[in-house]
């Protein structure tokens, strides 16, 4: 058989495509179906062939550099938008794994045989009936001389094809999809909500460690332990964290989705704009077989925000119910949420019944089943955390040097704070270094 005819029953082959036929949407797919069927009739010189045959070696180039892949581009090209792909063979895995139905995993059998044929697609036969000199770079790619990165999803993904073990390979994407999760949660750890575009995966979410956190370590325990208690199906509390600015609040969540990522936990940050708009967000996440925080941070409200009413009912007490995946996180300097004003103790106000609208106030913060407070650090509790911070950097100043210029700090800036203390340390880093390069 010809070159040309093996590449168009590879075209025939793919058409037949069940769970995975977005992959005939792909770009990089649509370009090379384009340039087989072209070939077909089309000199082997055409222009326009060989136009699209190098616009798709630029395309694997860039995907390459952006996502550090080594190797042969293509294949991992392929094997990423299986990884990532968003089907109801991949949702269903998602949910159910291992109880996933035969009749999904014998049609997805199906479409890995073809894919199969499409990850072995050798594009250097391309180019030999284009007559083109194909580039060699793409075959075996570094994007930096130093790095040889490739998780091992797709490290395993590549072996399966390799060997021909489909139906193997077919058991290991419903674990993957089941424990990592399909498309966007497989690809992010921390979302963002969009009114327009739903879930949008933050590229760049912060790689805080609770390592890299001071001081509060019972604080954190208690958090760590309700998020295992979570993450192992059990019924666990909503969490209020309460304190000082710049005490670790917020960073204490985060550094929550980067220990337990691989546990399925996912972080969705939303604002008290968008409080009603969860009905919508509670419908999607129930859907999704990973276990979801919904983030608030900085959460208060003026006496006139009404906003709180929704978080309220859905938490506790509404008809919309909580689904069971989903808990709800938030942060606050202020211990009751919502400001209260003397005159709401005023028997004297104009409100026949004042207590009513005090325990309205308090209502929301009683639906976080567990608080945390975390309170601002005394002076030796500050300069324990400055003298472990610089110990980290390895900063060269003596000790007594190391304290006066710390309080001074607190002094002239924003009071005693871990934040603070990081901002101190940051700076006279970069003095340091600044010093060192001028001697």
């Amino acid at each position: 058989m010809t070159p040309i005819k093996n590449l168009s029953l590879l075209t025939t082959k793919l058409k037949k495509l069940i769970i995975y036929r977005d992959f005939l949407e792909d770009q990089l797919i649509k370009k090379i179906l384009k340039i087989i069927k072209q070939l077909k009739t089309d000199s082997s010189n055409s222009p326009e062939l060989i136009d699209d045959y190098y616009y798709l070696y630029s395309q694997l180039i860039e995907f390459g550099v952006n996502k550090k892949i080594n190797g042969n581009l293509w294949q991992s090209y392929l094997l990423n938008k299986l990884l990532t792909a968003k089907n109801i063979f991949t949702l269903s895995s998602e949910r159910l794994g291992s109880k996933l139905g035969s009749s999904l995993q014998q049609a997805a059998l199906h479409d890995l045989k073809i894919i199969q044929e499409l990850y072995h697609l050798d594009l250097n036969s391309l180019a030999e009936l284009l007559a083109t000199e194909p580039p060699k770079l793409i075959q075996n790619f570094t994007p930096v001389e130093t790095e040889k990165k490739s998780t091992q999803a797709l490290e395993q993904l590549h072996k399966n094809f390799k060997q021909g073990a489909i139906k193997q390979l077919s058991k290991e994407l419903i674990d993957y999809y089941h424990q990592q999760g399909a498309a966007k949660l497989n690809q992010y750890k921390a979302f963002r909500w969009s009114s327009k575009q739903g879930l949008v995966g933050i590229n760049n979410p912060d790689p805080i460690e609770f390592s890299d956190l001071i001081g509060y370590h019972q604080q954190q325990k208690k958090l760590i332990e309700n998020t295992q208690i979570f993450l192992n199906k059990q019924r666990a509390n909503n969490v209020l964290l309460i304190g000082a600015s710049g005490t670790g609040k917020s960073s204490s969540v985060k550094a929550l989705v980067n220990k337990f990522a691989q546990a399925g936990l996912r972080l969705l940050e939303i604002n008290k704009q968008q409080l009603r708009e969860l009905p919508q967000i509670l419908e999607l996440l129930k859907k999704r077989g990973l276990y979801f925080i919904i983030f608030m941070d900085d959460l208060s409200f003026e006496d006139f925000e009404t906003e709180y009413k929704y978080l309220k009912a859905i938490m506790e007490g509404g008809s919309e119910v909580k689904p069971k995946n989903v808990l709800f996180y938030a942060t606050s300097n202020r211990r009751n949420l919502i400001k209260e004003k003397w005159s709401d103790r005023d028997p004297e106000s104009g409100e026949i019944h004042p207590g009513d609208g005090r325990e309205e106030r308090h209502s929301l913060v009683e639906r976080f089943g567990l608080t945390i407070r975390y309170q601002s650090p005394d002076q030796q509790e500050y300069l324990k955390i400055i003298e472990k911070l610089a110990a980290k950097e390895q900063l060269p100043i003596a000790k007594e040097k190391l304290r006066e210029e710390a309080l001074q700090w607190e002094l002239w800036n924003n009071g005693r704070s871990g934040r603070t203390a990081q901002q101190f340390i940051n700076h006279l880093k970069g003095r340091l270094a600044l010093q060192n390069s001028k001697t």
